[in-house]
């Protein structure tokens, strides 16, 4: 049962709460890709100039399609830039103004949105790449964060937490799922999380960049890292011993009844070893006589000796 216990796949679920200059998701559910914008400047030529910008209203609606690829950057507690990209000759969604008209756009966008007066939240549910490669002419990264994997139990729908790694400066975060059959090439894992970008006013610290939280279900994480050739997070086996409470409880019990056993195989050994000592005690002190009869032969002093065998020569 405890080989079973540790060797069963179970659901990992990962958490990666970060805080970044970029974020860069494939959008896989639209009801999840409906973000209220502040004052913002839309741009739908990726060679036009910002001074050919559309000017949009606070609280315009961004609606995002699924399938758009969005990049999410910000410095500091500047402008938020929200670049999104579409397959060609498709839409990467619209935007929806205050007056009750909308604006479709192409295969290609870039809002430049002010956060001023209150924090923005962008929700969302795809794939997920956090931070960037550190190489010249990068100019966003990851800041700081953590990654945590909990795994679900095998009885009941309960969960617990199998571990965690913190991020560096300029890491590289993605989540993934084993190739599936018949193939060669890992998937990337859907998850949902939020984006949140807060206002440089307010009664609040302003927090640099963006901050990020997505959870999901994946078979690892891989971090790229500068300098080394990168590593996976995931949840090992051996570490169920640890944290599975089922497993920790079956392990517990083996280890009582082993050592239950130990002690009744010692305490049979030292009884067993007392009988024979007594028994080879008593065989030295009775001895059958010549009539079958068992005669004491106690240790008797030379007058006592004499008598009893002057009483065995005669015997009346």
């Amino acid at each position: 049962m405890v080989a079973y216990l540790v060797i069963v796949e179970r659901e990992n679920i990962f958490t990666v709460d970060a805080s970044t200059e970029v974020a860069a998701f494939r959008i896989t559910d639209p009801l999840l890709s409906e973000w209220t914008l502040g004052p913002a400047r839309l741009i739908e030529d990726p060679f036009a100039d910002v001074a050919a910008s559309r000017n949009l209203a606070d609280q315009s609606l961004l609606v995002v399609e699924p399938g758009t690829r969005v990049r999410l950057q910000r410095h500091g507690v500047g402008q938020l830039r929200i670049q999104l990209t579409a397959d060609a000759g498709t839409t990467a969604g619209r935007v929806e103004l205050a007056d009750s008209s909308r604006i479709s756009l192409g295969d290609w966008a870039l809002l430049l949105v002010e956060v001023a007066g209150r924090p923005l939240v962008f929700p969302f549910r795809g794939t997920l790449a956090v931070g960037d490669d550190v190489a010249a002419g990068v100019d966003s990264i990851m800041l700081n964060g953590t990654v945590s994997v909990v795994e679900e139990q095998l009885l009941g729908k309960t969960h617990y937490v199998a571990g965690g790694e913190a991020l560096d400066t300029g890491d590289r975060v993605q989540l993934w799922n084993k190739a599936p059959y018949g193939s060669v090439e890992p998937e990337p894992a859907v998850v949902s999380g939020f984006v949140r970008a807060e206002a440089m006013e307010g009664f609040s610290e302003p927090v640099n960049a963006l901050t990020l939280v997505a959870h999901g279900q994946a078979d690892y994480v891989q971090v790229e890292r500068l300098g080394s050739a990168g590593y996976h997070i995931h949840a090992p086996h051996w570490a169920r011993f640890l944290h599975d409470p089922l497993l920790a409880a079956s392990t517990a019990i083996i280890a009582l009844v082993a050592l239950l056993f130990e002690v009744l195989s010692k305490c049979g050994v030292l009884i067993g070893g007392n009988t024979g000592k007594h028994e080879k005690e008593s065989g030295a002190e009775v001895e059958p006589d010549d009539r079958g009869r068992a005669a004491l032969r106690p240790e008797a002093r030379p007058g006592e000796q004499a008598a009893l065998t002057r009483e065995e020569e005669n015997p009346k």
